[in-house]
């Protein structure tokens, strides 16, 4: 579904799942408008759907995404912009095509090696042989690891499960997908298995999943009327990954209803502490994986204008519809309360350099009065010994550290933010001191390839190229950026050796940022 990526003249079964497809028909959508998740629809909305439904009639049944908001914007424009995101997403989920091949359904299809990113082939195989290694601590001749798939971090996990389980088991194996998700949780604390259903709409946001994974909904029913089924593989487990996505359905997807830690979390957490599993994330999967203030949502740019809230995040739909709503949609928002608490050392935040994420992790870190923070970078690992508080950087790009993060009051500007920044490389180590809060010792690798700024938000990047600055920076010995707002960022090099990166390296260490705004 992301042919992207992949090498070219890749080719991919006749059968493979291409894209999600809708089916617009005047007869799907009348039983789609039946639905009572669709019945805040006005009379005039429901007008101009069946209007764009007929209108589509001599189209092929099932068509793309793009394509069904084509033909809506046709007779009303702003109609699913207007929409909240419980209607909008229900309306899609109830006009959701079954796509079948050969007398079943097409499944999303995965090459690994054909990965147009042989650094991206590199960390899943690394997970596996990190997870291998838990293995053969109890069984010293076992050749392939069970790795656990959690993929609640998406708004549909039904629909993700099988990229991860074909991901993993071509990366060396065995793989098993445990539907674990807020319904699930409510299920099992209820005994209302036979809600499920309807919690997957309430919690998860999801609508009529049993009628396109049926296979999928009756495991995650069968888990719920015997749950230590559940716990059974999680005690077998070597390695658990979680995929991206909105992290706060991660976190939703192991706590009770009550916000307390599921038996599920519970279990894992002491596995974790004795150093039989190790945990892995993508994006959201690892946002959700730290101690304290995790990350939720916002930009850069909105971290400047409008701060950080200990909120829960605007809908991700609020950055392109401009909704109105207690906090901006842009503003970076933040659970003071943190994830699931795998990550001691810090913030966490992903896609890093790739949507200029460096000034709203710089700001949330001094709002929540946190010393240090970490910035990952795309096809990028950060792999964590909670033992030895040793970390180490493998992949194709860096992880942004920052350090000693302090705010203050300065004169002419309301605050003051003064840190130490590092960019680490592939093979570059830190060591976090005794209590966590501190790097104790460091080292740069000359390695690896920077990554660009490719950041997809409306407005223009406010960072631009964070990299590019440094660069002048150690050129001229000190960069000053004014930015929006009139905020002004100061970088300079602190040591003799803090350039690496302008002499032809990528990693950098010791570069003072001073930012101060109004």
């Amino acid at each position: 579904m992301s042919p992207e990526n992949c090498k070219i003249n890749t080719a991919f079964s006749p059968t493979a799942k291409r894209d999600i497809r809708y089916d617009f028909s005047p007869l799907w959508l009348e039983r789609a408008l039946a639905h009572p998740s669709l019945e805040m629809l006005t009379q005039a909305q429901q007008t101009n759907l069946r209007n764009a439904s007929l209108a589509a009639e001599k189209y092929p049944a099932l068509i793309p995404l793009n394509e069904l908001k084509q033909k809506i914007g046709k007779f009303d424009p702003a109609l699913l912009n207007s929409l909240d995101d419980k209607t909008y997403f229900a309306l899609l989920d109830l006009l959701e095509g079954q796509q079948q091949a050969d007398g079943s359904s097409k499944q999303e299809q995965v090459i690994l090696d054909a990965s147009r990113s042989s650094q991206t082939i590199e960390l899943y195989r690394l997970f596996v042989q990190q997870a291998l290694k838990k293995r053969q601590q109890r069984q010293p001749t076992a050749q392939r690891p069970l790795i656990a798939i959690v993929t609640a971090s998406a708004r549909d996990p039904f629909e993700s499960a099988h990229f991860y389980l074909s991901v993993f088991e071509q990366a060396g194996a065995e793989v098993i997908w445990l539907p674990i998700d807020a319904a699930l949780q409510k299920g099992i604390a209820t005994g209302e298995c036979n809600m499920l259903p309807l919690f997957r709409q309430q919690l998860q946001g999801n609508i009529d999943k049993q009628r396109l994974y049926p296979a999928k909904t009756q495991r995650q029913h069968d888990y719920c009327d015997n749950p230590n089924t559940l716990y059974k593989f999680l005690e077998q487990m070597d390695g658990l990954f979680l995929n991206g996505g909105d992290q706060s359905l991660t976190l939703k997807a192991w706590l009770t209803p009550e916000g307390q830690p599921s038996d599920a979390l519970t279990l894992v957490k002491k596995r974790f502490a004795q150093q039989q599993i190790i945990i892995g994330g993508t994006s959201a999967g690892t946002a959700v994986m730290t101690q304290h203030n995790m990350i939720t949502g916002g930009t850069s740019e909105g971290a400047l204008t409008f701060g950080t809230y200990a909120a829960k995040a605007p809908s991700e739909r609020c950055e392109l519809n401009n909704c109105d709503g207690a906090i901006p949609a842009t503003a970076v928002t933040y659970r003071p309360e943190g994830g699931l608490g795998f990550f001691p050392f810090g913030i966490l935040d992903t896609h890093f350099t790739e949507r200029d994420r460096q000034l709203r992790l710089l700001i949330l870190a001094a709002n929540t009065g946190t010393e240090t923070a970490f910035g990952i970078d795309e096809n990028t690992a950060l792999l964590v010994d909670t033992k030895s508080q040793k970390l180490t950087v493998s992949g194709q790009h860096g992880v942004w550290v920052i350090e000693q993060v302090k705010q203050k009051t300065a004169h002419s500007f309301h605050s003051q933010i003064n840190a130490i920044s590092h960019y680490l490389t592939k093979g570059s180590v830190l060591t976090m001191d005794k209590e966590g809060n501190k790097i104790a010792e460091l080292t740069i690798r000359k390695t690896a390839v920077t990554a660009t700024s490719n950041s997809p938000q409306v407005t223009k990047p406010v960072v631009n190229n964070f990299t590019q600055w440094v660069k002048s920076a150690c050129l001229d010995e000190e960069q000053n950026q004014v930015m929006v707002n009139k905020a002004r960022l100061t970088i300079k090099p602190l040591l003799n050796d803090s350039c690496q990166l302008a002499q032809g390296a990528v990693g950098y260490q010791s570069i003072n940022l001073v930012l101060e705004m109004q």
